[in-house]
């Protein structure tokens, strides 16, 4: 069901875009555009990582503080309390391309990549205790429900004090915008027919697309993953690639990282309506 139109999200967006083309009109030097490339870097990473195969699925186990050390770093992107992405992410899987999806290109290409975030029936108040009910008590979480923006507006203080204030719309909100589309063109690309390929007969939409693995680091291969939900590693074909699960693995290198999910056996998968395409 349609709601209201945020039209404070509508005021957030015109305002980060702007920045970030402002971005380009500025002065450049060498050091910016290796910070801002480390700053989507690190956006991509702590989201995959962080909140959508730790949090979200569960695929691998760390200790607490590198748990928080990723969703602080995600967080940056002003994308609200885990909770609240956790609890959306989950009803998308629990609904995925049926009624009650959060963000289905059913509703349209550009409702699933942005629309839904400017409708304020796209999600249910609700959501939170009925899909995570493992996050909702964490005190950090709930206090980031309050205080959503605060390691963002962190982020732009530290930037602008540190390089200077003329810095801050290359080295801050150009990287954060490009991250933020590449994000969503997994919710819009990688469920739209006309894209990608598809490896498994999942009940769902999802398809893989090469060249959103290559901006998100690995969440392009969205038919593997509604395959293999709680798997780490999404790259599951020779010639895919996965940097967040390098990440994964180089974590569990240094001991940070353990009991890490991977895809069953042979290919088969554990979805009960997904199956190998022949």
């Amino acid at each position: 069901m349609k709601g209201r139109i945020r039209f404070i999200a509508i005021a957030y967006f015109v305002l980060v875009h702007a920045a970030a083309v402002l971005g380009l009109f500025l002065p450049i030097r060498a050091s910016f555009i290796a910070l801002a490339a480390a700053l989507y870097a690190a956006l991509q990473l702590s989201t995959v990582v962080g909140l959508h195969r730790l949090l979200s699925h569960r695929a691998f186990r760390c200790p607490k503080w590198v748990e928080y050390a990723l969703v602080s770093v995600a967080m940056i992107s002003g994308q609200g309390s885990p909770i609240e992405w956790v609890a959306t992410h989950r009803r998308h899987h629990a609904h995925t391309d049926r009624e009650g999806d959060v963000h289905s290109p059913r509703r349209g290409f550009w409702y699933a990549h942005v629309g839904w975030i400017l409708d304020d029936g796209s999600t249910d108040p609700r959501d939170p205790e009925k899909y995570c009910r493992d996050l909702v008590g964490d005190p950090y979480y709930r206090w980031l429900l309050r205080w959503r923006f605060a390691p963002q507006v962190a982020a732009v203080l530290l930037a602008g004090l540190a390089l200077g204030w003329a810095a801050v719309p290359f080295v801050f909100f150009l990287p954060f915008v490009c991250w933020m589309h590449a994000t969503y063109l997994v919710n819009s690309v990688c469920h739209a027919a006309r894209f990608g390929s598809r490896a498994f007969d999942t009940r769902d939409g999802s398809r893989n697309v090469g060249w959103v693995a290559v901006l998100t680091f690995g969440e392009g291969w969205h038919n593997n993953h509604h395959a293999f939900p709680r798997a780490a590693r999404q790259a599951m074909a020779p010639g895919q690639h996965d940097l967040a699960f390098l990440f994964i693995r180089a974590l569990a290198a240094v001991g940070l990282a353990s009991d890490i999910q991977s895809s069953p056996a042979g290919g088969e998968s554990t979805h009960p309506a997904a199956r190998p395409r022949r």
